[in-house]
């Protein structure tokens, strides 16, 4: 791997300085929690001690949490390229895609529409559909724009994709499959969880009702910070959800007085969360620079794919020609809970294994360095040209306490 500029390094070690997790080990898990930023803690350290000093019902408090929730609206819009009147915040990636979900005016017999490549959490929102309302769930196998027409019906009233899928790390052309989608008037939802932040996206030119994201993850926001882009459509003409559906009790009657995104939120955030949404999301836009992170970030990603594609005993899923920040791949003779294991104990590597389909999910970001790559990539080749019984032990660390 090309070894950055001095200025390139010098910024990566100061904002590594600032994610206090990126010390703790190889941090390659940023697509279920990225780590958060040391100035988003102490922001909300301080928020918290002054609610412990002098309650939490103080003066002016209504008005500090619409002001923390308009900045929160304005970071993430710029995150996605929109407008802060077209943001909803929502409590978790589930709601977001909730919300969304329901705003179709739902029948008994109504389809709605999703691919393999989806997530968990569609994967629920629909099953929820499903129960509550009795609508049918159509499955996709192929994110193609051909099989997603021909599987569409007269009442497909719904049609939710990834941008990236979370099991693959795949890419998928999320701007032709909403063109293939469109002319049928089925709501189009885009699940950005494992983009945004990861790669450019913008709201506008994806052709889309919806786009969710969860914005712990590239974002580097809080635990359960999310949000809902609501495009023109959308707010004029989707129903907001209602008191009870999805699971969340909603603002209801109260929801629709927004002539905005506002008017597809349910359950606050937190003050704290708010604080810290804003906090973290504006440290990465101001601080640490998209312009800068984005293409770093694919071209690490792109050099880890790489890297473990000319492994042998390593499998990979992810496809070269369209990835983001996710590659997920299979060792030989190894399950991928004890691949995840053995590489944290050897490397300290922090990475997700999916044993639904047995691979090793390993998503990477700007933050990560190309030493501690080439030294994750190092040390996959070492078990791939093992066995969990013949690869050769090393010792554990011994912690030494005071006792």
């Amino acid at each position: 791997m090309t070894e950055p500029q001095a200025s390139d390094a010098e910024k990566l070690a100061a904002l590594r300085g600032g994610l206090p997790a990126t010390a703790a080990g190889i941090y390659l898990d940023t697509a279920t929690r990225g780590p958060l930023p040391a100035e988003t803690a102490a922001a909300m350290r301080q928020a918290e001690d002054w609610e412990l000093r002098v309650g939490r019902q103080t003066q002016g408090r209504e008005e500090d949490v619409a002001q923390r929730a308009a900045e929160a609206r304005a970071v993430l819009a710029a995150a996605v390229g929109g407008d802060p009147a077209e943001i909803a915040l929502m409590s978790g990636l589930d709601q977001a895609l909730g919300s969304a979900a329901w705003a179709a005016d739902w029948k008994a017999g109504d389809r709605a529409l999703t691919v393999a490549q989806a997530g968990r959490e569609t994967m629920a929102v629909l099953a929820g559909l499903r129960e509550r309302v009795g609508v049918e769930i159509d499955v996709v196998d192929a994110a193609d724009p051909e099989r997603l027409t021909s599987a569409l019906t007269r009442r497909t009233r719904l049609v939710i994709l990834p941008h990236v899928s979370p099991w693959t790390g795949e890419r998928l052309p999320i701007d032709a499959l909403a063109a293939a989608v469109r002319p049928s008037g089925a709501w189009i939802v885009i699940d950005a969880s494992c983009s945004v932040g990861a790669i450019p996206i913008d709201a506008q030119e994806v052709g889309a009702d919806f786009l969710a994201l969860a914005a712990d993850r590239w974002l580097l926001a809080p635990e359960g910070t999310a949000a809902l882009w609501a495009g023109r459509r959308a707010v004029v003409e989707a129903r907001p959800l209602l008191a009870g559906e999805a699971g969340f009790e909603a603002l209801g009657s109260t929801a629709r007085r927004w002539p905005d995104a506002r008017r597809f939120e349910s359950t606050g955030l937190p003050r704290t969360s708010l604080l810290g949404l804003a906090r973290s999301v504006g440290w990465l836009e101001m601080y640490v620079g998209l312009p800068w992170a984005l293409p770093r970030s694919e071209r690490l990603a792109r050099w880890l794919l790489q890297a473990l594609a000319a492994t042998d005993g390593v499998d990979v899923v992810t496809p070269a020609h369209s990835m983001a920040g996710i590659v997920t791949f299979r060792l030989a003779n190894w399950r991928a809970s004890d691949a995840a294991d053995e590489l944290g104990r050897r490397v300290f590597a922090i990475l997700h294994p999916l044993p639904e389909v047995d691979v090793l999910r390993a998503s990477s970001a700007w933050f990560n360095s190309e030493e501690e790559l080439a030294r994750f990539a190092e040390a996959v080749g070492e078990l791939a040209r093992h066995t969990p019984e013949t690869l050769p032990r090393r010792p554990s660390l011994m912690i030494l306490g005071n006792g």
